[in-house]
């Protein structure tokens, strides 16, 4: 099986931190401010309420990323199957409403027994650029590639990464019992433009309902995901999500377990 190619995957809303603007007004010239004391500023604005408000940290804009640690293993009639696959993905949201991303990915697997023997590795990354706009309880981000933001690494035969499309929202820690922090949680929604899997191994099944990219922001959330082969029948995945040990890098998807 091409250890990039095949498979599931699997994302959230989010709101704007709003405040209110300070108002001002004009000061008297210097004679008639000596002649009586200048008149007061009116006061500001309320604040918006604070349920309105997004836990600091979180909203665009902002820095999420994602590492994902994923194995498979199991048996299939009298061959042995195992896959050890590591993805990074870095998302930054800039306050004027561009964007920019990194995503990269490695895959080593195996296939093997009496009759067969494959062995397998592919590596790739892929830069983007792009926009977000806030629509609703939606974020929508358009990712174009663009090889200056992180240098593009393919080892997959016919690989022409496309743009991604990514819808996303908040997910809170009210809809799952995985993680206690929210998270953005994204989909992917131009799939069928892009001439592979490209989404493989980024996006988490069976933490909400479908597959979605989790993020976390900040240094980001780790992912540890585990499928166990049984026949032609892959079993419930096994995920741990935690907070990520160190900061989630452009480069992490290289680094060693």
């Amino acid at each position: 099986m091409s250890p990039l190619r095949g498979e599931r995957l699997s994302i959230g809303a989010l709101a704007v931190l709003s405040w209110a603007l300070l108002a001002c007004t004009g000061h008297d010239s210097a004679s008639r401010a000596r002649a009586k004391p200048a008149v007061p500023a009116p006061e500001a604005e309320p604040p918006t309420p604070a349920a309105e408000v997004e836990p600091a940290g979180f909203g665009p804009p902002g820095r999420y990323a994602v590492d994902i640690r994923r194995t498979l293993s199991g048996k299939q009639h009298r061959n042995v199957a195992h896959e050890d696959t590591r993805a990074s993905f870095v998302l930054n949201l800039n306050a004027d409403g561009q964007a920019n991303a990194c995503r990269g990915i490695r895959t080593r697997s195996s296939y093997n027994g009496p009759d067969v023997r494959h062995n397998a590795y592919a590596a790739e990354q892929q830069g983007y650029r792009g926009r977000w706009e806030l629509a609703g309880e939606w974020l929508h981000i358009e990712l174009n590639t663009d090889d200056t933001r992180c240098a593009r690494e393919l080892l997959l035969e016919n690989g022409a990464p496309q743009r991604w499309l990514l819808r996303c929202r908040k997910l809170e820690t009210s809809e799952h019992s995985r993680y206690a922090e929210p998270l953005l949680a994204c989909a992917l929604d131009n799939s069928e433009e892009h001439k592979y899997r490209e989404s493989r191994g980024f996006f988490v099944p069976e933490v909400i309902a479908g597959d979605w990219l989790l993020l976390a922001p900040g240094d980001g959330l780790r992912v540890d995901w585990h499928d166990k082969l049984a026949g032609v029948v892959t079993k419930a995945s096994k995920l741990t999500l935690k907070a990520a040990e160190s900061r989630v890098e452009d480069d992490t998807w290289t680094k060693p377990e």
